[in-house]
């Protein structure tokens, strides 16, 4: 269901924000084509009326020291995270970006609230045999937490934790 994990994106989003802030990224967000097809409210200056035309790309796409990342902010509610989760265009996404030496990965919250990024390198096996993930399991397969890098803030950090597991990047 679209727009499920909002209140995630904002924190993920805000994450990204720090990280720009600190230096180590710049990001901008992707979002579904539309076709404008009205006027919007009155009152809202450039607002107007869309339908989506197409599948929404992944949430986010950030460079770092020229590395290239794209990737999508999941939520976790229940126990355990569905793969297929992970849209089929989104899979193809992954794919194409880690095909032109860029890294993908998902940004995942579980519903302890623990923040957590997996590479796409170590969750594809899993997302095609449509596998899913227990909290339990999430350090077994390869999933970073994300780390504090300011004890006055909190756990912002994913991009570090990311870089750790990337085969032969040296920052």
């Amino acid at each position: 269901m679209p727009g499920r994990g909002i209140v995630w994106e904002r924190v993920c989003n805000n994450s990204r924000d720090r990280l720009c802030q600190d230096g180590d990224l710049s990001w901008c967000r992707m979002n579904p084509p539309v076709l404008k097809i009205g006027p919007g409210h009155p009152r809202k200056r450039g607002s107007f009326l869309a339908v989506r035309t197409g599948k929404g790309p992944p949430d986010w796409i950030a460079l770092h020291k020229g590395l290239s990342i794209i990737g999508d902010d999941k939520d976790c509610r229940n126990g355990s995270w569905a793969t297929t989760n992970i849209k089929t265009h989104q899979v193809k996404a992954f794919n194409q970006h880690e095909e032109q030496n860029g890294v993908a990965c998902i940004l995942l919250r579980m519903p302890d609230k623990s923040r957590w990024v997996i590479p796409w390198k170590v969750l594809k096996p899993l997302r095609e045999k449509n596998a899913t993930i227990s909290l339990s399991r999430l350090e077994e397969i390869g999933a970073k937490r994300w780390v504090i890098k300011d004890p006055n803030e909190p756990a912002y950090d994913w991009l570090n934790p990311l870089l750790e597991v990337i085969d032969g990047y040296v920052s």
